[in-house]
């Protein structure tokens, strides 16, 4: 077949309305990365990232990013679908660009942002992988739009914000204050990421170890109380009041977690 006609082929392929047929010509560009693919081609893959499909989705970007290793119009191709007026299109984009190195840019900030409030947790936690890399590159610009999304209300995206902020460790005053007042939330996986991000602080800060204290002694998830006893390990804030809390929960009745939590947690301070 001339070089034509497997474009034809690929190109109809890609734009089938069978998901085996679509798969079938994703495959064949994953084992054999083509150059001199024409525009049709690659803007028939990019439609696949709107695929409802994970696996069509899935594999579309790992076309994109082998093909884009000697095709520069799959990273452009892929910059312009993050402006879609897809949620799904701007995600599957900024995952791609993910895939390749060196493409992760400063403006795909808004479209990962908007992909920690998604409903899929898998696109939240991979998002979050991603926002973590770009904050390495831009922690002012990542910190300022995690801190937003932290105080925005919704749970999903205050929690993955949390997660963030710990995992790029940031650690200034206005983090510990929006941990503080997530600690407060009504959602139960929001407070227990408050949890985590004042474990990390690891500061000994005296506001941080009083919420711990609160939330070890008076939440109403175990969940909660049982990440409040391990963050209580890992701040460091040796305080009498601490260890009496942990003692206390170690032998509080009807939670074997907590008591195996917080004895891990005097032990971590007692060592110090």
């Amino acid at each position: 077949m001339s070089e034509d006609e497997i474009n034809d082929l690929i190109a109809r392929e890609l734009g089938a309305s069978e998901q085996r047929v679509r798969l079938r010509a994703i495959l064949r560009l994953i084992r054999d990365p083509r150059t001199g693919l024409r525009r049709e081609v690659i803007a028939a893959l990019i439609d696949c990232l709107a695929s409802a499909d994970k696996t069509v989705q899935r594999s579309a970007a790992s076309a994109l990013a082998g093909l884009a290793a000697n095709e520069p119009r799959v990273a452009a191709s892929l910059r312009e679908a993050v402006e879609s007026h897809e949620p799904r299109v701007r995600w599957a984009a900024v995952y791609t660009l993910g895939l390749m190195r060196g493409a992760l840019e400063l403006k795909v900030l808004p479209a990962l942002i908007e992909a920690l409030d998604n409903a899929d947790g898998d696109v939240r936690w991979a998002a979050s992988e991603l926002v973590v890399r770009l904050g390495q590159d831009y922690p002012r610009e990542v910190r300022r739009e995690l801190l937003a999304l932290a105080a925005g209300g919704d749970p999903n995206g205050c929690k993955m914000a949390l997660y963030c902020l710990r995992d790029l460790k940031f650690a200034d005053d206005e983090v510990r204050s929006q941990a503080r007042r997530a600690s407060t939330a009504t959602d139960d996986h929001v407070r227990m990421a408050a949890m985590s991000l004042l474990a990390t602080l690891a500061d000994g800060c005296e506001q941080s170890a009083d919420v711990l204290l609160r939330c070890l002694e008076e939440d109403r998830h175990e969940g909660v109380r049982r990440a409040a006893a391990s963050a209580l390990g890992r701040l460091n804030h040796r305080s009498e009041r601490v260890f009496e809390a942990l003692r206390r929960a170690v032998a509080r009745d009807g939670d074997p977690s907590l008591s195996r939590a917080a004895q891990q947690a005097l032990a971590r301070l007692e060592v110090r």
